[in-house]
């Protein structure tokens, strides 16, 4: 008796087969149009009907397998994308470029230091390097981060220039993470003026109670700003001259490795 999939036996059609294989298809073509992948253009390519191609989007959408860009508009791959990519492909030109210094300000910190990129309206970590300290930030590499919040999203924010800025302020919720997070535009507004004139951001238990996160914005091999570095502190473990020691420490390597 043959078995399925010996030659001359055709394997049986799995059940929602198709609609994985036009939803991966899709996938592609997002990634492939980058900037351009608006709904005409990418229901030109994959040349299905537009409800078909709305019907997946949304499904994709809700599964964070897609993002909308606030910014321009067009599909982006989501954060989940970037999870299951983080534990098989290698790393981001700028991983690669920032992993040295992130380690390196890991060992002169003794603290835990992230390495977070935008994905919509969001930040998301993509490396991480962890405190050899007990307690220790609740964190992981894929996780996504409001912008509002933290000293990474600050910190991208505060670079942006004035145009593309306003545009992502529109679309953020500004929701309360903990009763010190910034939830007005005016006073979040204000901050990023403050962070863009001294060239770092903080996190004053805005997105974690009891943790105080630095942020240093960098830039990738073209000389864009790409994401930010930061590095994560318990309060009670910060003494008074910790503040300025972290930030120098950031800011020397940083500039050592060409991020700044």
């Amino acid at each position: 008796m043959m078995v399925d999939g010996e030659e001359g036996v055709p394997r049986p059609g799995v059940q929602g087969a198709a609609a994985v294989t036009k939803g991966l298809r899709l996938l592609q073509v997002i990634a492939e149009l980058g900037s351009e992948a608006t709904i005409r253009n990418i229901q030109a390519h994959l040349r299905m009907p537009r409800p078909t191609v709305y019907r997946l989007l949304n499904t994709l959408e809700q599964e964070r397998f897609v993002e909308r860009n606030p910014v321009g508009g067009e599909y982006v791959l989501g954060r989940s994308l970037l999870r299951l990519t983080q534990q098989s492909l290698a790393r981001s030109s700028l991983q690669e470029r920032a992993r040295a210094t992130l380690r390196a300000i890991g060992k002169q910190t003794g603290e835990t230091v992230h390495l977070g990129v935008p994905f919509g309206c969001h930040m998301t970590f993509v490396d991480k390097v962890e405190s050899p300290e007990a307690v220790r930030m609740a964190s992981y590499i894929g996780m996504p981060v409001p912008m509002h919040s933290t000293s990474v999203g600050k910190a991208y924010l505060a670079t942006l220039d004035e145009a593309t800025r306003e545009q992502y302020l529109a679309q953020l919720t500004l929701e309360p993470v903990t009763y010190r997070t910034c939830t007005t535009l005016e006073a979040l507004r204000n901050e990023l003026t403050v962070t863009r004139e001294r060239g770092y951001a903080i996190d004053d238990e805005e997105n974690e109670l009891g943790i105080i996160c630095f942020g240093q914005a960098v830039r990738g091999g073209d000389g864009r700003v790409e994401g930010a570095i930061s590095v994560s502190v318990p309060r009670y473990r910060l003494p008074d001259d910790g503040q300025q020691r972290i930030l120098e420490c950031i800011r020397s390597l940083c500039r050592d490795a060409g991020l700044v």
